[in-house]
């Protein structure tokens, strides 16, 4: 969980190309017409990036039209030569007028996330009764003991500072991409029994997020349809031992901020986009109870590529607080935070 310009020759591009070789026969004295000039390519664009400005219209004049507006019918209709061009033979060739700017309507622009599929829950009895938030795949079960989010494949195989991140933020270094604001997401847990704990803290020195332990189960339809599913752990696999992760998720809840100037407050995580979080991070919404560090050279974690399928399979992530479980931080992580 994008921005192209279209390189299109202009009208006037094009009405240079075309005067170039009557000016150069001009000089020559061989006021004769020349020859078409070569096409300019068009660059191919990604039909997939849709805030582009729009292409300029393909209305523009043909070179046979530029070339019986511009070519002088008579000799009476030639410029007339300057007095110190006098006797030369040389006649100065005058600047075309600049043409007219052309009005062009821009096509409506469409989010990327608007044109992704991420395909129906494959939890039942979901109903918009249950929804979290309007227009967001985002609900909280009728028994309300799970958190029930829509997500999609961003990456298999790549080192991990988080398992889901929010759509259009760290999908680089995410296994899964989420169209929705993690502050739902935390509203829903809350409602279904979860108790919020505390980020992780670095200074004066480390310790670890808490909160309610959090179970994550991804349900995905294979090939031939079915539905398959996996504990979220198993897509992570630790970098040191080449297992699937033994770690949980707490329920550290982020933190909220309060903008000087409009006085508005705002929930971090949809700031940085870090909802389930591999790496510690103040911010985010779940993370790992153990010391895991965000620098590049000691990310301990990776996408267990083997086990995820194939980039844009949506995914439904399950979301189940272990009511009355928040676990004992471990500190003695196999390798220290820089």
């Amino acid at each position: 969980m994008s921005i192209r310009s279209d390189l299109r020759p202009t009208g006037w591009a094009r009405f240079v190309s075309f005067l170039l070789p009557l000016v150069v026969v001009a000089c020559a004295g061989c006021p004769t017409q020349p020859e078409s000039s070569p096409s300019v390519p068009t660059p191919t664009t990604n039909p997939a990036v849709t805030d582009s400005p729009a292409s300029p219209s393909d209305d523009q004049p043909s070179l046979a039209d530029l070339s019986a507006k511009e070519e002088p019918s008579s000799e009476s209709e030639a410029p007339e030569a300057s007095p110190a061009e006098a006797g030369t033979g040389m006649v100065e060739e005058k600047a075309p007028k600049a043409e007219e700017p052309v009005e062009v309507e821009k096509e409506p622009v469409t989010k990327e996330k608007d044109k992704l599929d991420f395909g129906e829950p494959l939890v039942e009895g979901l109903g918009e009764s249950e929804r979290l938030a309007p227009k967001q795949p985002v609900w909280l079960t009728k028994d309300r003991k799970s958190v029930v989010v829509q997500a999609m494949v961003c990456q298999r195989e790549a080192p991990l500072e988080l398992f889901a991140c929010l759509l259009g933020s760290k999908e680089h270094e995410s296994v899964l991409a989420v169209p929705v604001k993690a502050f739902f997401v935390h509203a829903g847990l809350l409602a279904a029994g979860a108790e919020q704990g505390t980020p992780v803290s670095w200074d004066p020195e480390y310790k670890p997020p808490t909160g309610t332990e959090i179970e994550i189960e991804v349900l995905w339809k294979d090939e031939e349809g079915k539905v398959q599913k996996a504990r979220a752990q198993d897509w992570v696999k630790d970098a040191q031992t080449g297992k699937s992760m033994t770690h949980p998720w707490v329920f550290a809840g982020s933190q909220m901020y309060r903008d000087e100037e409009t006085g508005k407050e705002h929930y971090v995580a949809d700031g940085t986009g870090e909802l389930v979080c591999v790496s510690n991070f103040p911010s985010a919404t779940l993370d790992v109870p153990v010391k895991s560090s965000d620098s590049n050279d000691y990310l301990i974690f990776e996408a267990f590529t083997e086990k995820i399928p194939s980039l844009g399979t949506p995914v439904t992530m399950v979301l189940t607080p272990k009511l009355g479980k928040s676990p004992a931080a471990k500190t003695d992580a196999p390798v220290e935070a820089k």
